[in-house]
């Protein structure tokens, strides 16, 4: 089965490198064929495109990832585009779970207990066909949904089955990290694949700026351009 590998780019929040970066990097790191596409609301020079249906914004756009009309294969992957492969994803690529996220990343943090086993939307791995239903029953409670939930990975966590989805780190221990929470002021170790990165600094930042944020403060890191050029 050839594998779909997902992205979605809406907006201006991030120039176009990142989809291109994010292409690249699946391609230098895996050796399992599959098809790169970019959910997005415009044309997207040398990228497979889906254009995205208007009239959704943010991270709701996500959730067109689960749209039958636009199907684009039996098995998806998709990540973040602010994630960075630093290793071999034959693994997350072959896994066959019905329905696999990530668990929030914030959930190493001794003060953020109440975050584990709280499913996020960074990486996903999915077969489609059973899954299309989210789309589905999103459309049908739209406005419910904006108003009660506070982003795709809040609402996903409360419509998939406990039962049936499974949690990246807990399948894979290692293998996917925070930037922020698991590997600065260090380099990624060499089991680990996947560095996501969330807030600031952003992937850009990381590289080449000095970012102050509550926690802490993060100094440029230049072991990054490795992966992301």
């Amino acid at each position: 089965m050839t594998v779909t590998v997902a992205c979605v780019y809406w907006g201006s929040k991030f120039p176009l490198d990142y989809v291109y970066n994010l292409k690249r990097a699946v391609e230098r790191n895996t050796t399992v064929p599959f098809n790169f596409v970019c959910y997005s609301d415009k044309d997207i020079e040398g990228v497979d495109i889906q254009i995205l249906r208007p009239g959704y914004e943010g991270w709701w756009n996500k959730l067109q990832l689960f749209d039958a009309a636009n199907k684009p294969g039996d098995r998806v992957v998709y990540f973040d585009l602010d994630t960075i492969i630093t290793g071999n994803i034959d693994w997350l690529l072959n896994d066959r779970s019905w329905f696999m996220g990530i668990e929030d990343v914030g959930a190493v943090n001794k003060h953020q207990p109440h975050l584990k086993n709280v499913l996020q939307t960074g990486v996903m791995a999915f077969d489609f066909n059973p899954n299309s239903m989210i789309w589905g029953e999103f459309v049908l409670s739209y406005d419910r949904v904006i108003d009660s939930y506070r982003g795709d990975g809040e609402y996903l966590s409360s419509i998939v089955n406990p039962y049936q989805r499974t949690l990246l780190q807990h399948k894979y221990p290692n293998k996917l990290k925070s930037y922020k929470y698991d590997v600065y002021p260090k380099k990624p170790d060499e089991d680990t694949s996947i560095v996501v990165f969330h807030g600031r600094p952003n992937i850009e930042q990381a590289i080449t700026e000095r970012i102050v944020t509550p926690m802490n403060t993060f100094e440029p890191q230049t072991w990054i351009k490795d992966y992301w050029y």
